[in-house]
């Protein structure tokens, strides 16, 4: 069981030696939760450099973390199994969220860390942010945000769970027009990668 260590942003602009390592559609929703665990099952077809599809149940738990108020650095214990399409297909009957639908476009940055910028699709549509995955709490707590990226979003109010459960109006409220329109072109112009 490894932990999850993420810090979440919004993307300002892109970096202009845009370099892409890996492009893939995502289709995610979760079966389960409790106070402590939620249980989530992912369709995950690359489209860049590779095309392949995995289907993949990840468990996430909190375990013994504790969080601050902010919210900030997303911690789990998480737990992740490849299964195969028909597993992915009975258990996607049995969801328990509105379907996720987003493209992420890994980049490689500084000292070996990579950022996800998730593009998120139908009811989310609109919605571009940034993560970046840490090996520990202490290069989370250092990290120096890129100049391209904005302010930190965090997982309170954001997170991939709590999008899950909202509709198009309520994400909407808690983001401003600015950032919506922003990120519509930085959209038009990832979509120029054909990726």
């Amino acid at each position: 069981m490894k932990k999850e260590i993420e810090r979440k942003y919004e993307v300002n602009s892109l970096p202009k030696d845009l370099k892409i390592e890996k492009a893939m559609d995502i289709e995610q929703v979760f079966i389960y939760k409790d106070e402590n665990t939620h249980i989530r099952i992912r369709k995950v077809q690359e489209t860049y450099p590779n095309k392949n599809t995995t289907y993949i149940y990840t468990i996430k738990t909190k375990g013994d973390i504790k969080y601050n108020n902010k919210y900030d650095i997303g911690k789990k214990y998480e737990i992740e199994s490849e299964i195969e399409k028909d597993e992915y297909e009975k258990l996607k009957q049995r969801k328990i969220s509105n379907k996720i639908n987003k493209k992420r476009i890994v980049i490689p940055i500084e000292e070996n860390l990579k950022v996800e910028i998730d593009v998120y699709k139908d009811y989310l549509e609109g919605l571009l942010t940034a993560e970046v995955e840490f090996s520990n709490e202490e290069n989370a707590k250092d990290f120096q945000k890129p100049d391209w990226f904005g302010k930190e979003i965090g997982y309170k109010e954001l997170s991939n769970r709590k999008l899950a459960e909202m509709t198009k109006e309520e994400w909407q409220q808690k983001v401003t027009k600015e950032f919506i329109e922003n990120n519509k072109k930085i959209i038009n112009k990832l979509k120029e990668y054909n990726i």
